[in-house]
């Protein structure tokens, strides 16, 4: 975490949404994770993977790979706001994303395909679901405001790291004109 973002609920004195979700129910999801790598899985030596409560934005959970390494994370703020939304279900989401995995490879599955829905049904889910409702607070963007014939556009953090960087140019749909950069003050 960003200095700037603990010296905010510091001065806030709000907790963080990973402080927010209490230990009891930190270890209920990891016991769930334990549980379903068990059913799913059997053998003794099945690894579980690394699980984690620090994923931000708008996604409830994620499996993911990186150097080898397989992680389980979850959005503390989801469980937060809407427990019997998230658990079991997301929990069970993401450990049939690190099953496929483990069953495929890097064989190319879709990853919410007949595969993944198969196994969410093994799990209990008649009817699985790859997004849910729970209004989470997602990342704020910087932007960039631009120009064009036609009136000012905000531009993302990244299309403006293109343009300034890699020398991009972006045409306005509408007028036709070639965005420019208006100076910020």
């Amino acid at each position: 975490m960003e200095q700037r973002q603990k010296d905010y609920y510091r001065t806030r004195k709000t907790k963080s949404p990973e402080a927010a979700l209490c230990e009891e129910r930190k270890a209920l999801i990891r016991d769930e994770v334990v549980r379903l790598f068990r059913k799913l899985a059997p053998g003794s030596d099945v690894a579980v993977p690394a699980i984690r409560f620090d994923l931000k934005g708008r996604a409830a959970g994620q499996w993911r790979l990186r150097a080898g390494q397989e992680t389980l994370r979850f959005n503390p703020e989801a469980f937060v706001l809407d427990w019997h939304g998230h658990f079991p279900e997301t929990v069970a989401h993401e450990v049939a994303h690190a099953l496929i995995y483990r069953r495929h490879g890097a064989r190319r599955v879709r990853p919410h395909g007949r595969e993944w829905q198969q196994l969410m049904q093994a799990m209990g889910f008649a009817r699985p679901r790859a997004t849910h409702a729970t209004p989470l607070t997602g990342r704020r963007m910087r932007e960039y405001l631009y120009a064009c014939g036609c009136g000012h556009r905000p531009m993302s953090a990244r299309r403006h790291y293109l343009i300034r960087e890699r020398g991009y140019r972006y045409q306005c749909r509408q007028c036709g004109e070639w965005f420019t950069h208006i100076r910020e003050d």
